[in-house]
């Protein structure tokens, strides 16, 4: 389970996202305007997971090839681009921590 005590963990990151992606933060800020803060924390949850799960494979495919395929690449640096776009969207939102967003909206009464 990813716990981030707060978002300054992806800082650097995420400011270098508005440069070299704009039209992605764009986006994503447009469409976070309908959203609560449990649905941006299920957003940047998932976007985390991808970016888990694409930095494997490639990882596995390095490991097994000596190289990862272009499109293993390109899905491993969309995914990052991703986490740190939703990153900026849930500081911008004032979420410090997705456990308490994520627990609220599965808790089982």
């Amino acid at each position: 389970m990813l716990h981030f005590s707060n978002f300054d963990d992806v800082a650097c990151i995420a400011n270098g996202i508005t440069i070299t992606n704009p039209a992605m933060v764009a986006r994503l800020r447009n469409q976070a305007h309908h959203l609560s803060a449990s649905d941006i924390a299920a957003h940047l949850a998932g976007a985390i997971a991808n970016a888990t799960d694409a930095a494997h494979a490639l990882a596995w495919e390095e490991a097994q090839f000596g190289e990862g395929r272009p499109e293993t690449q390109v899905d491993q640096e969309y995914f990052e681009e991703l986490v740190a776009a939703w990153s900026i969207i849930a500081t911008e939102h004032q979420i410090a921590s997705l456990d308490a967003c994520l627990l609220e909206a599965t808790s089982i009464h």
